[in-house]
């Protein structure tokens, strides 16, 4: 319960994860997941899924793919409007390796409806946009985009300026209005300070500083999160002007200087060379303080802490830096504790190897040299550890049984060889040092960017328990994922067999030819059945890599009752099997996952939920809600805490495993289950919102509790009861699954202790009509309370009677919540004019004598002693009054909701897909899937209409049980006329359902040769292509076209970009031959020995990626490239070219001489 009286919301934030704990234990993703996840996360962007709600004209295209943790997947999108990026408008879907979404996030929500041709030119937005800087040395870039902003669409010229603003460095982007000439807006990628710097330079050092109000901090604006300040008083550095330092190390102001630019440097290499967002993975850094007095520096968990050498001089160096946020870096990727010894200072010293490639100052700075406190010269005796030798410091060259037990930072030694053997070599000249192996193996190096992506992607596979041998296994595979070639698996294996570390039987192979591998998912992958019935699902595979393979078919896992056949047993990797589920009589109701598994050359898993449902039964009376059970929930929310620094405040890490335990159990137990953004809450977090499927929409009835806590403990009573309560609550209700009478919806709230934000805001975001449709909203906030009072908000109203009810059974005399009016998440659908009501058990006040001698306790003490105090933990709870809660809210539900008769036997009926194509005299196919929605499993009888003359459409079987599906076939006779027809599939049992299938009939007749693309040679203008802006151009200066004066030109920026072009294209039937051809020039200033693919260039044909290329294809001139696609015939599809670029160095492709010739 929040404190004091209900506190204002402040400004709207954009929500993202918190960091990861180093205490969870993720599990390596498995083979198949990233596909799972990113199909998943696809089919959930091109539906408009929840947040992602789009209009017509809007598409998403996939950026970005970051692996996260627990066989997670943060998917980007880029949203575009009628072909035009949508700045400000883009996605993200999170999804896991079950092919399950777990979240979407969208930066706008409306429907976009501008005008696409822009009154204002190019070059006179650009005319005005110069006027926006002092000087500007060169426009990087325009493009036509739409500016989405919170409350406005408009069109617009986005102009890209480097130059110099007044006082500092630009690189401005500036927003004009294409239809007036007006700015709309603009803004900054840099804010430059300058430092002078001992160890770093050559100054002055350009940082990013913050200025306010004509003062200037070392806090970082484009880095949330990273400041530095003086140990001493905590306070961050501030002053008048923007230069820092005075260039002497002894100097702490020198110090954070240093400490600034190498934590930036560092930023900027995770996000430029490995991918990463922020120092924390989620955009985010963490806190600096210099003047710890110590000849240390150390990172404790969320901050970094730097001392002195032994000279009094601030070791601000940029190995050093990057070592202690290697270590922040370490603790926010998968794994946590109890690792093998050295691993985490190795990981330090790779990382500030790292930081020192990337920012390359001269000598004699802190260049880049492989050796750790150089320049620092900690104790007065050199480096304190060298990577290429760790020997020549006392250190361990060589991985031997004894490292468990060497100290921390010798047994770095290793894994720091291991690193500069992959990243140089053990004899890479060119003025670097060899490096000895330790089985006289002579290695060769791949460069220390893709060294750092194989270990950066092996970090990104780590459990909690990391061994020497397990990083091997882990950075083999992620060698094997950048490479398909094998030449960074190879060099990687070679460089762990040269350290010591032997073969691990959980190795990846890797063969240069392409391994043949397959992927393997479940359509749908979960069911409900009931007892003697059964249900179908679909199990998909596609190649992977190299060819088809045989792939045979099992299922384990499965609970009592239950089988699982498959139709065929075993299918050729591409093809599909149906998998029948069946219950027997004796099937025991309740929510199971099986594994499926499939078996080729190497083996991939997908997982099944099933639920075996007793066909909704009567209610009866409610349940006896284990009190055992509820206590379980609370101490693994106490622990969550615990893990967690301590608290679940919302929005912080330990807010975010709560939900991630929650929401676990609510949808292993069959609820619909969602996150709302709150975008008003002060602290970065989400709703958590569950609907039991069953009842009518229109009359729901609402459970509610918030999750977090205060910051100052772990907040088992506030509110872990009340959250546990209702979460076993929940879990009930699915295993009985009664017929329901009103809809049931369970919400679980964050920012309630900063003033029922949560709640508040998604009262806010219903309609009328949804306001409406909720009955009554019931809270539980502190159902535990050691010396606890029974009170019961409004507790007489109407909403209230089955709560009072209940505990008037109990002669507990439950009184007005006094304390509580306007203190919890009721309140905020009181306001919205919903009836409310809510337990709770009392917080601060003082238990009278009457209420002491009625309900037992302490007269004159606090009903909850612990309220926001840090002993509110598992020993903070009274198991009676948690009993009492939880069988009354029980109570509630079965009064309010469930039904005391057994529903009517129901069913639906669907069609995938749901429209095909035809040729005269041919056949297609399509799955008509029925499904159970109420009562028990009945036998459907399937039937067709509306087929044209000539046309038949036959069903095998002709009749099922409700949950299992049909074969349908669609005939079509050499007479039938071509067309487009709507037949209608009807499915017969206690009632009549039916849907509608949409069939094409083709001309049939003699092939029309023709050549199909328009304008494929570019020369005649842009039209009818669709672009990214200045794609189509003749700057045959640069690149020469391979015939005329024109061509398409993508990418070539050497920054992260995406350029585009793409034309829809109709292909006529009849013709024996569908030849798409093209020339394709790839020219790169990517390392010509790099096998890493970092620049893409896709071919698409529909939703078909016919080809991929990338930089590893550079030629220097044009390549005719050739493709089948007969496969299109009679189709209307889009012809796409796409290039993706990172952030480092460019690949140009570019296309000319675009033909589809049919004949």
């Amino acid at each position: 319960m929040t404190a004091g009286t209900t506190l204002a919301v402040l400004a709207g934030m954009l929500v993202v994860t918190s960091g990861r704990p180093a205490s969870a234990e993720p599990s390596p993703p498995a083979p198949t997941a990233l596909s799972a996840a990113v199909s998943a996360a696809d089919r959930a962007a091109a539906s408009g899924l929840d947040t992602l709600a789009k209009g017509p004209d809007e598409q998403y295209e996939r950026q970005m793919v970051t692996p996260w943790v627990k066989g997670m997947y943060s998917v980007a999108y880029q949203r575009t409007y009628r072909g035009l990026p949508v700045v400000g408008g883009d996605a993200v879907v999170v999804a896991d390796s079950e092919g399950r979404v777990r979240g979407t996030q969208s930066a706008v929500s409306r429907r976009i409806n501008v005008p696409t041709t822009p009154t204002v030119s190019a070059k006179s937005a650009e005319t005005t946009s110069r006027k926006k800087l002092t000087t500007v040395t060169r426009v990087d870039s325009h493009r036509l985009v739409v500016r989405a902003t919170g409350k406005t669409s408009r069109l617009a010229w986005e102009t890209v300026l480097t130059g110099r603003s007044a006082k500092s460095p630009s690189r401005l982007h500036v927003f004009v209005d294409a239809g007036t000439g007006k700015v709309l807006d603009s803004y900054d990628d840099v804010r430059a300070g300058t430092g002078n710097s001992q160890w770093n330079g050559p100054s002055p050092l350009s940082i990013d500083t913050t200025a306010s109000g004509g003062s200037y901090s070392l806090r970082d604006p484009n880095r949330p999160g990273l400041s530095c300040a003086d140990y001493s008083t905590g306070s961050v550095f501030s002053k008048s002007s923007d230069s820092w330092g005075t260039g002497n190390a002894s100097s702490k102001e020198t110090g954070c200087a240093d400490v600034m630019w190498a934590a930036q440097h560092e930023w900027n290499m995770l996000r430029d060379w490995l991918g990463r967002n922020g120092h924390d993975g989620n955009g985010r850094s963490w806190p600096v303080k210099v003047g710890l007095n110590d000849v240390n520096a150390y990172w404790d968990g969320s901050s970094v802490s730097i001392g002195h050498n032994n000279a009094n001089q601030w070791i601000g160096a940029m190995d050093v830096v990057g070592h202690e946020f290697g270590h922040g870096i370490d603790q926010y990727t998968p794994g946590g504790a109890n690792n093998e010894s050295g691993l985490g200072e190795a990981t330090g010293d790779i990382m500030g190897a790292l930081t020192e490639a990337y920012t390359n100052e001269p000598a004699p700075y802190d260049d880049p040299d492989y050796t750790v406190g150089e320049k620092i010269n900690l104790v007065g005796n050199g480096p304190i550890r060298i990577m290429y030798n760790p020997s020549q410091t006392g250190d361990p060259n060589c991985y031997s049984s004894s490292i468990p037990n060497t100290e921390e930072h010798a047994a770095a030694g290793p894994l720091n060889h291991w690193f500069y053997l992959l990243a140089e070599g053990s004899n890479p000249g060119g003025g670097k040092p060899s490096s000895p192996t330790c089985n006289s193996s002579s290695v060769t190096g791949v460069g220390i960017q893709s060294a750092g992506k194989v270990f950066y992607g092996g970090m990104l596979l780590k459990t909690s328990g990391m061994t020497y041998k397990r990083y091997r296994t882990t950075t083999l595979t992620a060698a094997r994922n950048l490479d398909s070639g094998c030449v960074l698996f190879d060099r990687t294996k070679a460089a762990w067999d040269a350290i010591g570390v032997p073969a691990q039987s959980g190795d990846p192979t890797c063969t240069p030819s392409g391994n043949n591998d397959f992927t393997m998912s479940l359509d749908p992958a979960s069911g409900s059945v009931k007892p003697g019935n059964s249900v179908t699902a679909t199990v998909r595979t596609s190649v992977s890599s190299g060819s088809a393979q045989t792939v045979n078919l099992t299922a384990s896992g499965l609970p009592s009752g239950v089988t699982a056949s498959f139709s065929p047993s075993s299918v050729q990797s591409g093809a599909s099997s149906t998998m029948t589920v069946s219950a027997s009589s004796n099937a025991v109701p309740g929510a199971y996952t099986f594994t499926v598994k499939g078996d080729g050359t190497l083996s991939h898993t997908a997982q099944y939920t099933l639920t075996v449902d007793n066909g909704g039964s009567p209610g009866g009376s409610a349940p006896d809600i284990s009190v055992a059970n509820v206590q379980s929930h609370l101490a693994q929310l106490n622990t969550i805490a615990s893990q967690n620094g301590g608290n679940r405040r919302a929005g912080s890490a330990g807010y975010t495993a709560s939900v991630a335990y929650v929401k676990g159990k609510l949808q292993a137990a069959g609820y619909t289950v969602s996150e709302q953004t709150c975008t008003s809450c002060t602290y970065r977090g989400n709703n958590l919102i569950a609907d039991w499927p069953g009842g009518p929409s229109d009359q729901t009835v609402m459970f509610g509790a918030h999750l977090d806590g205060v910051a100052a403990g772990p907040g088992v009573n506030d509110n872990g009861s009340g959250s546990a309560t209702l979460l076993e609550n929940a879990l009930a209700l699915a295993q009985r699954n009664p017929t329901m009478t009103r809809h049931v919806r369970f919400a679980w709230w964050n920012g309630e202790e900063q003033g029922l934000q949560g709640s508040k805001y998604y009262v806010g975001q219903l309609t009328a009509a949804q306001r409406s449709a909720i009955k009554a909203y019931y809270n539980f906030d502190m159902v535990a309370s050691t010396n606890a009072g029974y009170f019961i908000n409004n507790v007489d109203s109407a909403a209230s009677a089955p709560m009072k009810e209940y505990w008037d059974s109990l002669n507990l005399a439950p009184e007005e919540n006094v304390e509580g009016q306007g203190r919890s998440d009721d309140y905020s659908f009181q306001q919205g004019g919903i009836p409310t009501s809510g337990y709770a058990t009392g917080a601060s006040d003082t238990k009278s004598s009457a209420q002491a001698a009625k309900w037992g306790g302490t007269a004159g003490r606090s009903y909850d002693p612990c309220y926001h105090q840090s002993c509110d933990t598992t020993s903070n709870i009274n198991a009676t009054a948690l009993d009492r809660s939880a069988d009354g809210v029980a109570h509630t539900v079965w009064k309010t909701s469930v039904g005391t008769t057994a529903p009517a036997d129901d069913f639906s009926v669907t069609v995938k897909p749901v429209s095909g194509n035809v040729q005269p005299g041919g056949s297609v196919g399509a799955s008509v899937s029925t499904a159970t929605t109420s009562g028990s499993a009945q036998t459907v009888k399937l039937t067709a209409s509306g087929a044209p003359s000539g046309v038949t459409v036959a069903f095998d079987p002709a009749s099922v049980q409700s949950g299992s599906s049909s074969a349908m076939t669609v005939s079509a006779e050499a007479r039938t006329a071509p067309g487009t027809y709507t037949i209608t599939v009807t499915g017969t049992g206690s009632a009549t359902h039916a849907t509608t299938y949409s069939l094409v009939v083709g001309g049939g007749g003699t092939c029309q040769a023709q050549q199909v693309v328009a304008n494929g040679g570019f020369e005649e203008g842009v039209a009818p292509w669709t672009q990214t802006d200045g794609v189509i151009s003749n700057r045959t200066s640069e690149k020469p076209a391979h015939s005329g004066a024109y061509m398409a030109w993508l990418g070539g920026w050497g920054s992260a970009h995406t350029d585009t072009a793409s034309q829809s294209l109709t292909i006529p039937t009849g013709c024996s031959a569908y030849k798409l051809s093209f020339h394709l020039r790839t020219d790169t200033d990517e390392s010509a020995g790099d096998p890493t693919a970092y620049d893409t260039f896709t071919v698409k044909l529909g939703t078909k990626t016919l080809a991929t290329y990338s930089n590893t294809d550079a030629a220097g001139s044009y390549v005719q490239e050739t493709f089948d696609v007969g496969a299109f015939a009679g189709q209307t599809v889009t012809l796409g070219f796409t290039s993706s670029e990172d952030a480092y160095l460019q690949t140009s492709f570019v296309v000319d001489d675009v033909t589809l010739n049919a004949s």
